[in-house]
């Protein structure tokens, strides 16, 4: 994934691998793997309501298996608000250069597959990584990097200073170490250096969630918050299958007077059969009578606070019915998501900004130069994935355009039937046959 064809000098005065083992077995990184592995685990189906199975006891003469009942409550909100903010591509706006470069080079890298991935680990893990470099055929890519093998390296001041890359092979036991410095890469195989080339793009980017974790150098991720409350959640549910299953369903049976010989047993598998008892006997099946309202309400609270923490609407999950709703009650609806999303969008705009300052260096190795001037017109817009009134949106913008508040070029930035600004622009430019159609926006 490194071109190594282009000479640069190596620096052989970092530290070397013995130094970096110790780096990421320090207190920050044992505190964050830590946190990492509980949330993979957990979306990986190892919750703790699982514990109840080993707890088995006998029911009517058979051994009795708890329920487990296991919520994956937890994907939803991750693919929604990712979906939210990077479902619909991204919308790179600038000079028409500057923007033709870029949406060329995010076609052939997959960037649009590559935004999502960086912002579900923002949003799984608080953190998320992200390496841009230059195949072998010329096309510009992004790396991201599995949170469980990632080991940004801070220094006392928190300067960001170099990159592990850290795994262990299940199948051979083998110990893998890619150390990213500044300008070079290092891999090593149990301890022994294999390869080595240059790193033409740096360090790998570092995205990180705007809440911050124990330590400042890294985000905390909303999950957290979340499994707590969905524990909860499925170890009432699964008590509660438990009681209807034994109490409701399978009640036990209770005879009060002389007992009933052997012989005189009922075969269970018969339907509407009588049983005879002596004078003064009595029979009766023993339930629980179960509070349903307090139990309704428990949970009721339980999912309130659960959207409340995730930022979803409540009717994403079935937790309401909504129906022939305005646009204002769709927005006050969504508010929380869009809180949420603003400060998703300020940890993606960070990397952003750097992933195309690495771009624009490897553009001009392929013979693509963008200007200053074209660089610095970058920026980027969201097209956020949320039920909207499109036609009002274009009225209001039809009535800003004539009003001469709104040029034509912004209102095919912001439409949400454009995706590609230039190319469009292209089209319109062959269509009518002139060199520039925005020519009346500048007069």
């Amino acid at each position: 994934m490194i071109n190594s064809s282009i000479e640069v000098d190596i620096d052989r005065s970092e530290p070397g691998l013995m130094w970096f083992i110790n780096q990421i077995g320090s207190s920050e990184h044992i505190y964050r793997q830590a946190q990492v592995k509980k949330i993979h685990n957990h979306l990986l189906r190892q919750h703790k309501v699982l514990e109840r199975e080993s707890n088995q006891y006998n029911f009517k003469g058979k051994v009795f298996k708890p329920a487990a009942i296991l919520l994956q409550g937890m994907k939803t909100v991750v693919a929604f608000h990712t979906a939210f903010l990077v479902g619909n591509p991204v919308s790179i706006t600038g000079t028409p250069n500057a923007v033709g470069l870029m949406n060329r080079y995010y076609r052939k890298g997959l960037y649009a597959k590559v935004d999502w991935k960086i912002l579900n680990d923002i949003i799984t893990y608080g953190n998320a990584f992200e390496y841009v470099y230059l195949d072998e055929n010329g096309v510009i890519k992004s790396k991201v990097f599995r949170n469980t093998d990632a080991y940004p390296i801070y220094d006392d001041n928190y300067e960001y200073r170099y990159f592990v890359e850290y795994w262990k092979n299940k199948a051979d036991g083998n110990r893998h170490y890619v150390i990213y410095y500044p300008d070079h890469v290092d891999t090593y195989v149990n301890y022994k250096l294999i390869d080595s080339k240059p790193n033409l793009t740096g360090l790998p980017i570092h995205y990180v969630a705007m809440d911050k974790s124990l330590y400042d150098q890294f985000g905390d991720s909303m999950l957290l918050d979340l499994i707590p409350i969905q524990d909860k959640v499925e170890g009432l549910l699964s008590k509660l299958d438990d009681a209807v299953t034994t109490l409701s369903l399978n009640p036990i049976g209770v005879l009060s007077g002389a007992k009933i010989g052997e012989q005189d047993m009922i075969d269970s598998n018969i339907a509407g059969a009588v049983l005879n008892l002596e004078e003064g006997g009595e029979f009766n099946y023993a339930n629980a009578e179960m509070d349903y309202n307090c139990i309704k309400y428990e949970l009721d609270q339980l999912y309130q606070q659960f959207n409340l923490v995730a930022a979803i609407p409540s009717s994403m999950l079935g937790q309401s019915n909504i129906a022939n709703v305005s646009e204002n009650t769709t927005s006050i609806i969504y508010q929380l998501t869009e809180n949420k999303g603003k400060q998703n969008m300020n940890s993606l705009l960070e990397g952003f900004y750097q992933r195309w300052q690495l771009m624009r260096k490897l553009m001009k190795i392929n013979g693509d130069v963008m200007t200053d001037d074209d660089f610095e017109s970058l920026d980027v817009s969201f097209n956020t994935n949320k039920p909207v009134d499109t036609k009002n949106n274009m009225e209001n913008m039809q009535i800003q355009a004539e009003l001469g508040a709104i040029s034509k070029r912004t209102i095919m930035e912001q439409s949400p039937y454009t995706t590609d600004t230039a190319q469009e622009l292209e089209r319109l430019q062959a269509e009518n046959g002139v060199s520039d159609v925005f020519a009346d926006d500048e007069e």
